[in-house]
């Protein structure tokens, strides 16, 4: 049992410095959303930028749109590619109401170009858990000196 514990620390101390390189991903979410007594379905657009030359980090950017709600939200992440966990602070405007309120949502997520995540929002005193699914592509990728990364079916046969 304690082999796996082992196997998968040494794995994310060693992953990030396995990638080294930066890179953008950007891709559509759809998630579940229970509590206050509805059950509701929303989506969104995410953008998350992704530094793995030492410590693997990123920070992510969504708008979300529910039935009656748009929300904003960014998110400090960290993972070992599969998987990782994520937390921010999010601005929900309650469209019918008028209202703006600020929260917090706080995510663990695996996934590599299709994914899934569990969600918990924080706002306005309730609580939401929200499960979902997303797609990611990644795109303007750079190395550990800063060189794009091309990719391979784009290569040059002149050369």
């Amino acid at each position: 049992m304690y082999r796996r514990y082992l196997f998968l620390f040494f794995l994310a101390v060693f992953a990030g410095g396995s990638f080294s390189q930066t890179i953008w991903t950007a891709g559509p979410m759809l998630h579940v959303n229970f509590g206050d007594k509805k059950i509701r379905a929303s989506w969104g657009l995410e953008f998350a930028y992704w530094n793995f030359r030492s410590f693997p980090y990123s920070i992510d950017f969504c708008a979300e749109f529910e039935k009656k709600k748009i929300r904003l939200y960014t998110e400090a992440q960290t993972g070992i590619g599969v998987a990782g966990i994520s937390a921010g602070p999010v601005l929900e405007f309650q469209t019918a109401e008028s209202k703006t309120r600020l929260g917090f949502q706080t995510s663990v997520w695996g996934n590599y170009y299709w994914g899934f995540d569990f969600r918990m929002r924080f706002i306005d005193g309730k609580v939401f858990t929200c499960p979902g699914t997303y797609l990611k592509v990644g795109f303007m990728a750079r190395d550990e000196n800063g060189e794009k990364i091309e990719n391979s079916g784009d290569h040059d046969w002149d050369d």
